[in-house]
């Protein structure tokens, strides 16, 4: 194998990794990531914040187009609740979930709970979802809400 193939190789693998983008700083505010250096574009919104039970004063959501993930760029939703990152949706394309929940468990092992729309992982706080496909990371204070509900 020729070092460039390797290299190239080895670029894919690190742009399939499905360990917590470094991107994502939990707990901190909206102005504290770097939208413009890791989208392609993206959209605030101002939601409301009763749609969120972790927030009381203010929701706010990013949407971030072209955020590298999974070898491919997408669609990232940064999800924001009183002025901190409690979690964040990655979109993928549905033919990509089985790829995706394999790459989950080599990176974090068996599930903790599993259910026909979802593969959870406790320990690395990160799930993904089947009936909309995509990758879910969420912070240690959002961990009871998700957690609670993959175990219902």
């Amino acid at each position: 194998m020729t070092p460039a193939i390797l290299s190239a190789l080895l670029l894919f693998a690190s742009d399939a990794a499905v360990t917590t983008p470094a991107e994502l700083q939990f707990g901190s505010g909206p102005d504290r990531h770097e939208f413009s250096a890791i989208c392609d574009s993206h959209t605030v919104r101002e939601l409301d914040p009763a749609a969120l039970p972790l927030a009381t004063d203010n929701h706010v959501q990013v949407d971030c187009e072209g955020f590298n993930y999974f070898g491919d760029e997408r669609l990232a939703e940064f999800v924001f609740a009183d002025g901190a990152l409690t979690h964040v949706w990655i979109l993928v394309d549905e033919d990509e979930l089985d790829g995706l929940l394999s790459a989950f468990e080599t990176e974090f092992g068996a599930p903790s709970r599993e259910a026909p729309v979802f593969a959870a992982f406790f320990e690395a706080r990160a799930a993904v979802r089947r009936d909309v496909p995509e990758a879910l990371y969420y912070s240690e204070a959002a961990a009871p809400l998700f957690e609670g509900f993959f175990s219902q």
